[in-house]
This record gives structure tokens, C-alpha cells and sequence, in this order.
């Protein structure tokens, strides 16, 4: 009886919602990973504050239970045209759309075109997001659907990429201008590099195709640095700017100014010699502990951060020492019979002597010294200092990576230029 009145007042609710039109529209900006610019904006639905239908997933999850999916997605769709008419020259208003809507009895082809020639908008300012979440059924449907739209000179973007089961059939049959690359595979990329390798196969794969890579959810600077250096065209995250329910001119100077200066040393940097590349342009800014603290914190870095293989120990931000997490382990296994050596200093458990190079070393020199250490320290992790003072790390694969890169980079030139001369 208590569910199918909840039942009931979640459908009454939404019902509600429909009927008075309670759809917020909040704008991200789609920055460009080269300049720092606003590229376009995608508009986010929400449902009334404060309510449960407020999260978009949930209102979302409720349309398609009670079959009204194609009745809400005109709404949100109503709702984003409306604000279209400030939308700024030149940009792009990227929205979501859920490709099972064929299905609904209620949808209608040129809806949407109606709405957007009454709001002052042109179809080659929208780009339809395809969410691959979602499985399609009728990939003739589908299709059909997506070339109506693109005959009307509306572009497509593939949405939530590698995060469902239908991935490349889906990229196969839309054939977008854009991909959205999913959050998962940008959370911690920096310290993936598996997740490094992936996305730098949809940047080759875009580069045959000419579609344009969007990067979703970038959190930090590290994330934001690693998709600069693999070639990402554009992104959209926390990080660069948040929702809003008024279209930005601009993201933060000091972001837009930070992308332009690590776009241009990624670009030197793919054409230098390896004695000329400085060690410091690649190193990962991961957080460091101070001397005093306890085992327990370095115990609670590695539990929240499943990527992190070692952690800094400063003296007021002077380097000197590392734990990676095999030694942590070791001590744990050893001292796990008194009940409180998460007490202990980080100082009895630390590598006192590290390897730790200089922000200026070049990328040569520092694969020596690394090459040099003992057997049981090879894989530690490189710590880089500048003016004396801990910068960040480097961990051993991300070293060689860049090195190998280096050489292919230099091989790639050699050929093309033998086959300019032949």
C-alpha cells in the first residue's frame, strides 16, 4: 500500500511538472583545448529545486516508466530554445537527446525546427547529443532519424562515449561531427595509463575521421594537462566552468591563459630533442605529507586514490623522502600485531634517499638516473623539485612513455621527409 502511494505521488508530481512547464535550463561551456575559448555551451535540464524530481536522471528514469519520455524531452528542448535567442555569436548550444524517442507514438519529425526558427536560432548553431548509455532497438529507425536531422543541417555529437554496449556500432551508424568522451575514463587520467592509451586511440581515430574529441568532466589540473598533451580538441568540466543559467563569454583568465601556455609546450615539446625537454613539463602535481604526519595519512591517500603508487614526505615543502604503497604494505603486514602503528611517523617508514631531479633536468638525463638506481628502487616514483622545493612526481611508465613518444614523434619526421625528398 506504501509503494503505490509513492507511486502515485511521484506520478502526480511529474505529471505536475509537465503540465506547468517546471523545467530549468542551466548552460556549461565546451572549451577549446588549444585557446582557451568558449566553443558552445550544452544545455542541462533540471527539475524544480529541492524536489525529487530535480536530479535530470531521475526525471528522466520517471518519463520512461510512465511513458512520457517524448512529452519531457520537448520541454527541456522548449526550455533551451527560449534562452537561445542570448545565445553569443558564433557558438555552438549542444543538446541532449534520447535516442528511443523514435519509439514514443507521440513523437513528431520538424518539432524542434519549428521551436528554433520561433526562438531566432539557426539548425547549424544545434548539435544533437546521442547519449550511448542508452541501447537503441531499431538501428534502421535510428538511423533514418539521424539523416532527417542532418539533412535539416543539424550536427550530431555522440554523448557518454565508452561508458555503454553499443558503442561503435552507435559511432558506425551516426557517423558524428563530435564524441563525447564519458567522465569515467577522465576521472584520474593523469595517473592512468591505460586511460591515456584509450583516449589517444580515439584521437588517432578522430583524426582519420575528422570528428572532433570532447572531453567530459575534467576535475583537476593534472586531468586537464594530460588531455592537452594527448591532443584533445575540447572540454567541459567543473574544472574549466560550472553550470549556469546564463551563457558565459568566458572561462576563468587565468584557466583560458594556463591551457594556451600548456598547449604550446606540449607542441615544443613534440618537436624537441629529448636533451632539450625539461623534466619538470611533464611531472604530475600530486598533493605531498609533512614529515610529522602519521602512517594513518598516508594509509587514507592510498585508500581514496586507488591510482596513486607513492606519496611525497616534505620538510616545509622541501623533498626528502617517498613511500610507494609496496612499502606501506610490508609495514602493515609487519607492525599489524600492535593496534597502533597507524600512529608512527611517516620518517620510519619513508625511502630516505629518493631520486629527486630538478624542474630544468632534461628528459635524457633524468632516464639515466633513473636507469642507475638499485633493482628494488627502479619503479619508485621521480620526484621533481624547483628552486629546492617539492614541484611534483613522475612515475617510471609515464617517463618511458614520453621518451618512446619522443622518438616516434622524431621518426615520423624523418620518414616524411625522406619521402618529400624521394
Amino acid at each position: 500500500m506504501i509503494q503505490i502511494k509513492r507511486k502515485e505521488t511521484v506520478y502526480y508530481n511529474f505529471i505536475d511538472l509537465l503540465k506547468n512547464k517546471s523545467i530549468r535550463t542551466v548552460y556549461q561551456p565546451i572549451v577549446s583545448l588549444v585557446n582557451g575559448d568558449i566553443v558552445g555551451y550544452e544545455a542541462l535540464s533540471r527539475g524544480p529545486k529541492s524536489s525529487s524530481l530535480e536530479s535530470p536522471m531521475k526525471l528522466f528514469e520517471v518519463a520512461e516508466k510512465f511513458n512520457r519520455l517524448w512529452e519531457l524531452e520537448l520541454l527541456c528542448r522548449l526550455r533551451a530554445l527560449e534562452n537561445g535567442i542570448n545565445l553569443p555569436k558564433g557558438k555552438l548550444l549542444f543538446m541532449n537527446v534520447n535516442p528511443n524517442i523514435i519509439n514514443d507514438k507521440k513523437f513528431k519529425k520538424g518539432t524542434t525546427k519549428d521551436y528554433i526558427s520561433k526562438f531566432g536560432l539557426s539548425p547549424t548553431e544545434i548539435i544533437f547529443e546521442i547519449t550511448e548509455k542508452k541501447a537503441v532497438n531499431n538501428y534502421k529507425a535510428f538511423r533514418n532519424t539521424i539523416e532527417n536531422y542532418i539533412s535539416q543541417g543539424y550536427k550530431i555529437a555522440i554523448d557518454d562515449m565508452g561508458s555503454g554496449y553499443s558503442g561503435l556500432r552507435m559511432l558506425a551508424e551516426t557517423q558524428p561531427q563530435y564524441i563525447k568522451i564519458d567522465m569515467d575514463l577522465i576521472r584520474n587520467i593523469d595517473k592512468d595509463i591505460m586511460k591515456q592509451e584509450l583516449i589517444r586511440t580515439f584521437y588517432a581515430f578522430s583524426e582519420t575521421t575528422s570528428m572532433k574529441l570532447i572531453a567530459e568532466g575534467i576535475e583537476t589540473v593534472d586531468e586537464l594537462n594530460t588531455l592537452i598533451d594527448i591532443g584533445v580538441h575540447y572540454g567541459q568540466g567543473y574544472f574549466l566552468q560550472r553550470p549556469a543559467e546564463k551563457f558565459s563569454s568566458n572561462i576563468d583568465f587565468e584557466i583560458s591563459q594556463h591551457i594556451i601556455k600548456r598547449k604550446i609546450q606540449s607542441t615544443i615539446r613534440s618537436e624537441m630533442n629529448i636533451n632539450d625537454i625539461l623534466i619538470g613539463g611533464i611531472a604530475r602535481l600530486d598533493k605531498s605529507i609533512e614529515i610529522n604526519d602519521s602512517i594513518q595519512s598516508v594509509i587514507k591517500i592510498f585508500d581514496n586514490n586507488s591510482c596513486i603508487q607513492g606519496v611525497v614526505v616534505t620538510d616545509q615543502n622541501v623533498p626528502i623522502g617517498l613511500i610507494m604503497k609496496q612499502q606501506l604494505t610490508l609495514y602493515i603486514q609487519k607492525h599489524s600485531s600492535r593496534s597502533d602503528f597507524q600512529n608512527d611517523c611517516v620518517c620510519k617508514l619513508m625511502t630516505r634517499i629518493p631520486l629527486i631531479v630538478d624542474y630544468h633536468c632534461s628528459l635524457n638525463t633524468t632516464c639515466r638516473k633513473a636507469l642507475s638506481r638499485r633493482d628494488d628502487h627502479l619503479y619508485d616514483y621521480i620526484i621533481v623539485s624547483k628552486n629546492n622545493k617539492y614541484y611534483g612526481i613522475i612515475p617510471i611508465r609515464v617517463l618511458f612513455n614520453t621518451l618512446i613518444e619522443v622518438n616516434n614523434s622524431k621518426d615520423k619526421s624523418k620518414h616524411s621527409v625522406a619521402s618529400h625528398e624521394f
